[in-house]
């Protein structure tokens, strides 16, 4: 069964993770610098590139817990983080935007039924499908990183549903985790020297970092125990 207490170890005692959680949030501290001045323009294009980098980070951490590889984060690397986040989006992208259509379509439909919020609970069971398929196609491409992985769609539909309901299990945990980590740090800035502290502010750009490579090392655990693979058996 996947563990979110092996994803948080793990993630917390890769080689050099406190560096690399430091590195990678130098520039989401700026975007968050940048928000704050109200410099939208510079904000947009560095969040624009930020947002590679995350995505990046994110496939990479699936495809080097789930290779086995005995490190969880990648490298600081700008011109891999570029060709990762890119290949990523042209693989997913289409089932992305795909499913955004079909779901802003399918939740228009009127559901006869006098049941009071019938129509919110039918878009939220259309949703959680949608998203549980795109969030399939993503964790079996980043384990290879083959951009016909993401369209197989037999596997997704095998799959997807049994993965969406570790997902579910999954948020509550992480929550906690934050609730922990960046909770005890937010109550001592708190009575200290106040929330929009600059140290404070980049704790919390380092802990999305983590979030980000616990979550990808519980979907390579995800990928490993559900996705049918030749090498699982």
């Amino acid at each position: 069964m996947a563990s979110i207490k092996d994803a948080v170890e793990e993630s917390i005692s890769d080689d050099y993770a406190i560096v690399k959680y430091f590195l990678f949030a130098i520039p989401v501290f700026i975007c968050y610098l940048l928000f704050a001045q109200g410099n939208m323009g510079l904000f947009y294009f560095l969040g624009f590139l930020t947002g590679l980098m995350l995505i990046s980070i994110l496939i990479s951490c699936i495809n080097n817990v789930r290779n086995g590889q005995n490190y969880v984060l990648p490298t600081f690397n700008i011109f891999k983080f570029g060709a990762t986040a890119f290949k990523a989006i042209f693989a997913v992208g289409p089932i992305l935007g795909i499913g955004l259509l079909l779901g802003n379509l399918v939740t228009q439909i009127k559901i006869p039924i006098p049941i009071a919020n019938i129509q919110l609970i039918y878009a939220i069971i259309v949703w959680l499908i949608i998203g549980s398929i795109i969030i399939t196609s993503l964790i079996i491409y980043a384990k290879t990183e083959h951009i016909k992985d993401a369209y197989n769609f037999g596997l997704i539909s095998n799959t997807c549903i049994d993965i969406l309901v570790a997902i579910i299990f999954y948020l509550p945990q992480l929550a906690l985790v934050n609730v922990i980590i960046v909770g005890a740090a937010a109550y001592i800035f708190a009575i200290t020297v106040g929330l929009n502290n600059p140290v404070f502010i980049y704790l919390c750009c380092m802990a999305l970092i983590m979030n980000i490579s616990v979550t990808g090392n519980y979907f390579a655990q995800l990928d490993y125990e559900i996705v049918p693979r030749e090498e699982n058996n």
